[in-house]
């Protein structure tokens, strides 16, 4: 936890990012890096009937943050997606709080 779901890229880029990413986060959010997932989604997008390439997408599920935080870790992906990924158009990141009473890890919850 947190869960960091990514669509829009390459896998290739994803798997770039897994390597510097999450311990950046993870400093930023004062949690241990192990403690997050990233997942790659293949998806495919369309506008008027065409494959549209513009959008890249990141959703963050995580407990709630203050707007600080948002705004230091939504500025890292950036940073880190622009870099990994040089064909970046557009990039939405979408921050999604779970309350931690209805989450559970291995039959307890937070």
């Amino acid at each position: 936890m947190p869960h960091i779901r990514m669509r829009g890229l390459p896998e290739d880029a994803v798997a770039s990012l897994s390597r510097t990413l999450l311990a950046q986060l993870a400093e930023l959010c004062r949690i241990d890096a192990q403690g997050f997932t990233l997942d790659w989604i293949p998806s495919t997008s369309y506008r008027d009937g065409k494959i549209d390439l513009s959008t890249t997408q990141v959703e963050l599920l995580w407990f709630p943050k203050d707007p600080d935080t948002h705004d230091r870790v939504e500025q890292a992906i950036r940073k880190a997606i622009a870099s990994a990924y040089p064909e970046l158009q557009h990039l939405a990141v979408m921050f999604r709080a779970l309350d931690p009473s209805t989450y559970y890890r291995d039959g307890t919850h937070f």
